[in-house]
């Protein structure tokens, strides 16, 4: 196994980096590498094509300088190993390394420096890019999310669930939705297995990105909710139960509306209640009518809580219908 280069010292000069980019909309959709020509993105395959692309994209966005940046990447991938570059980084002296991440940190457009940092995180194992997030997180601006993003989606790619506890235990939300999202994508079952073993602690914050993302089917949304109303833990109660019997809503009107009213804790029952009319009175009215107008237990005042928020869907229960 090559030698790690010490990314450290690397990302460290790639800290002018400027700019966040949202992973969803520079990633192709199906797990395609943003590197492929797939999903929209322009091709960057070192064949005869890939530096006519870069000229072309220099050309709308950055200008002649922009090209010749983009190029100079683009032959240093190529001449790391003779071909594409795939084998070739860890072979690379650190100078040569940095020289590459400073000429991606002088480009303009944030689609073309996420993909040709993905291009070098391409290069990487997973102990590496293990190395290369800490160093990123530490190191680079604030609000810089072009190169973490880079690097997270080519972890998630090589061992999601490392890649995704790394996330929770450092508490870097913003990386651990496009990680979901992109371990979605391969595996649509593996984010929600992954988030409910967590410690019950940190459950709820493992969840609440795939509700958050609408990356959960009907079948999983029924499952989380069953699993929240009867967590031992309060923020699974409290705050995923709430969210995902509302987003049950949407596709499952009676079911959502039964496990909402079965809840024991009266407070977090009418919560939950308002919030699931206030969705249905957006999707399914005469379904919550019809429900409501059968239930004789509620006070006349949670009765009204009820009608207003089926009446005024961006009343009460607003904060779940977003």
């Amino acid at each position: 196994m090559a030698t790690p280069i010490p990314l450290r010292t690397l990302l460290v000069s790639a800290g002018c980096l400027c700019g966040g980019v949202a992973l969803g909309t520079l990633l192709p959709a199906g797990g395609d590498s943003p590197t492929s020509g797939g999903g929209g993105n322009p091709s960057l395959s070192s064949s005869g094509q890939g530096a006519g692309t870069a000229k072309k994209l220099g050309a709308q966005s950055g200008g002649p300088g922009e090209a010749r940046s983009s190029e100079g990447v683009h032959a240093g991938l190529r001449g790391t190993s003779g071909g594409d570059g795939r084998d070739g980084l860890s072979k690379l002296p650190p100078e040569k390394v940095v020289e590459m991440f400073e000429k991606v940190s002088k480009l303009k457009s944030e689609s073309r420096k996420y993909i040709l940092a993905y291009r070098l995180a391409e290069q990487l194992g997973p102990d590496q890019i293990e190395q290369a997030l800490n160093s990123a997180l530490k190191d680079l601006s604030d609000g810089d999310y072009v190169t973490t993003r880079a690097l997270a989606r080519r972890w998630v790619e090589l061992d999601p669930k490392a890649a995704a506890s790394k996330a929770l235990e450092t508490k870097q939300q913003h990386l651990l939705l496009p990680m979901l999202e992109s371990w979605s994508r391969m595996d649509p079952a593996g984010p929600l297995s992954w988030a409910l073993a967590q410690d019950p602690a940190a459950r709820a914050e493992a969840v609440l990105p795939l509700v958050r993302g609408r990356m959960l089917d009907q079948t999983q949304l029924e499952k989380l909710v069953m699993h929240a109303g009867g967590s031992e833990s309060d923020d699974m109660r409290q705050q995923v139960f709430p969210f995902a019997t509302v987003r049950l809503a949407e596709s499952n009107a009676q079911g959502a509306l039964h496990a909402a009213s079965s809840v024991e804790d009266p407070e977090l029952r009418q919560r939950t209640l308002i919030g699931v009319m206030g969705r249905l009175g957006q999707t399914a009215p005469d379904v919550a009518k019809s429900w409501l107008a059968g239930q004789q237990t509620f006070t006349p005042e949670q009765r009204a809580q009820l009608e207003a928020a089926l009446n005024n869907p961006r009343g009460p229960g607003r904060r779940f219908n977003q």
